[in-house]
């Protein structure tokens, strides 16, 4: 009779990881990368399109028509730390327990996920809702662009419970080794949402309520797919079966992670709200110019990276997990070196396909052509970032956004707008000069793997 360690019974009693994430562990890391990145590349490309289509129906109605859209949508930026905190949690967790061969558990984390999700939208709706006026007040808005921004950002600021449900649905789904469902659901709410943004903007003649109308039914009908098909189940994680109710073990594991990720969320949409602020003290054309011209609006999704670092985490390889990170990371760069040019080569021409007006086109121009020189440097910062963030580590990307936003981003992009006079092109030179510095405090921490050593 042979005795079995308590390490052999242990290894021999734990349950066996999800079919998915032990297909992906059977990869190469770089290949494992490019299984789920490629469906984001193409989700993300298409979404950045569709969403710069809208923006082009508003901009063709004049510049007070999007400056008013472009203010409302910058309090949206509001719901940024719910959204994004709660999806990273999700995503920490869930991949994890999927790995670990615990799909219960993984399916309880989503449900209360979306329960937390759900609760916080509404409450900020009813917010939005009642503040809409004042809040584009304190941002400078007035007259014409606070008539069209009022009713804007109540409608999609009641409606955003929707949105923060599917995004929250979505994340535990690529968490789970699913990236193309998604995919395909993000692809058809572009194709709705453009469709009937044409539709209600210039058949029906709405105005720029049009494309707010055309958002929040989008998201109403992504939130109700997303909901069918985790219900049904995907890559093994399903809904369906299992309590409604919150757990204070679970809630405290999600807000333990989730936490560190809403404070920085948060110093970002307040950070985004001060920038705006400054834009609004040169003139409606720059604050028609930032709100659909400048790429980074329109690219605000970090993530892509989570689910490549986290599948080979789950399985207790870290050495596989910084490859699939960097692969990724390498992805990203490619990507933005080539918009990046695009921006930085073209940028009236591109800045004329969303307006008619050009005032708006020389206000801009400059400013979208220094966007362009640092979307490398954002590319690094949305994949290694979302690394971290995925991997737990969400307490050093936030000291960085603490320290780049005060230090570097907002005193430099006032210095060089006003004291200068650089006007618009030097808020976006100070925004960029905080692209490169963050990349690199991203990158050695990413390369340092203290992020393999957080507990989730």
């Amino acid at each position: 009779m042979t005795l079995q360690t308590a390490d052999e019974v242990e290894v021999e009693a734990a349950p066996a990881p999800s079919a998915r994430a032990a297909q992906l562990a059977r990869l190469s890391p770089a290949r494992a990368a490019i299984e789920l990145a490629w469906p984001s590349i193409i989700e993300q490309s298409l979404t950045a399109a569709g969403t710069a289509v809208i923006f082009a129906f508003v901009g063709h109605l004049g510049a007070t028509a999007t400056a008013g859209v472009g203010a409302a949508g910058n309090f949206l930026f509001l719901m940024f730390p719910v959204w994004r905190s709660l999806a990273i949690g999700t995503v920490a967790i869930v991949s994890r327990r999927m790995g670990e061969g615990r799909a219960h558990e993984a399916a309880d984390a989503t449900r209360q996920s979306l329960m937390l999700g759900g609760s916080a939208g509404l409450a900020f709706g009813v917010f939005f809702y009642l503040a809409a006026e004042p809040l584009l007040r304190l941002l400078g808005a007035d007259g014409e662009v606070l008539a069209i921004g009022v009713p804007f950002l109540q409608l999609l600021g009641t409606a955003n419970a929707a949105a923060t449900v599917w995004l929250i649905g979505t994340s535990a789904m690529r968490a789970a080794g699913d990236t193309r469902t998604p995919m395909v659901l993000s692809v058809a709410s572009i194709f709705v949402s453009v469709v009937l943004a044409y539709l209600l903007i210039d058949v029906f003649q709405l105005g720029p309520m049009g494309s707010a109308y055309a958002q929040t039914t989008t998201w109403v009908l992504g939130m109700s797919a997303m909901l069918v098909i985790l219900w049904r189940g995907v890559a093994g994680l399903s809904i369906a079966g299992g309590p409604w109710h919150l757990t204070m073990t679970t809630i405290r594991r999600i807000f333990e992670i989730s936490l560190p990720s809403a404070a920085e969320s948060a110093t970002f949409s307040f950070g985004i709200l001060a920038l705006s602020g400054l834009v609004f003290r040169l003139g409606t054309n720059e604050v028609a110019a930032i709100g659909f011209g400048l790429p980074s609006r329109i690219d605000q999704r970090s993530g892509r990276a989570i689910a490549s670092v986290n599948i080979p985490l789950e399985m207790r390889d870290s050495a596989r997990a910084m490859s699939a990170g960097w692969a990724a990371a390498g992805m990203a760069l490619v990507w933005s070196i080539f918009a990046g040019g695009m921006f930085a080569l073209f940028p009236a021409v591109l800045l004329g396909l969303f307006t008619n007006t050009n005032a708006v086109v020389l206000a801009g121009a400059g400013a979208l052509a220094v966007v362009g020189l640092g979307q490398p440097a954002q590319g690094l910062i949305f994949a290694l970032g979302g690394s971290l963030r995925g991997a737990g580590d969400t307490r050093y990307p936030l000291i960085v956004s603490l320290v780049n936003w005060f230090l570097v981003r907002l005193p430099l992009s006032y210095a060089l707008a006003f004291p200068l006079g650089m006007g618009l092109t030097g808020i976006w030179l100070g925004v960029t000069a905080d692209y490169f510095v963050r990349a690199v405090l991203l990158a050695l921490r990413f390369r340092s793997g203290a992020w393999a050593r957080v507990r989730v």
